[in-house]
């Protein structure tokens, strides 16, 4: 499915465990997509070594068209979407996704909205 968003994104949270969203730009399952996702054991630090414990639960997805980022949805992610419309509206090549995702901040601190 096709999801489109204006320049104001969209925003979604879920009840259970802290889960929600930003997404700007093309959204669209067909597109090849580039997902960063900070690792974060069960008591709740992100750490880089792998675990069982391990879970996915901050990154940032970019959906990609022509060699450009043209959607992105920040997960667990909160207040970057002048960033990632700024990306967007770059319409830079750039393939350094590492470097992209930094701009996400996806190893800062909680940033979930409060219930």
């Amino acid at each position: 499915s096709i999801a489109e968003y204006g320049s104001s994104g969209i925003n979604a949270e879920y009840g259970g465990p802290s889960i929600g969203y930003e997404a700007i730009g093309l959204v669209d399952s067909s597109l090849p997509t580039v997902g960063i996702w900070a690792q974060q054991d069960a008591s709740g630090t992100i750490d880089a070594e792998p675990g069982e414990s391990e879970r996915y639960e901050k990154g940032v997805v970019f959906y990609m068209a022509e060699n450009r980022v043209v959607g992105v949805v920040a997960w667990n992610i909160f207040g970057k979407i002048p960033i990632a419309r700024q990306l967007i509206a770059s319409k830079d090549q750039s393939q350094d996704f590492g470097k992209l995702a930094k701009l996400f901040d996806i190893h800062a601190p909680d940033t979930s909205i409060s219930s």
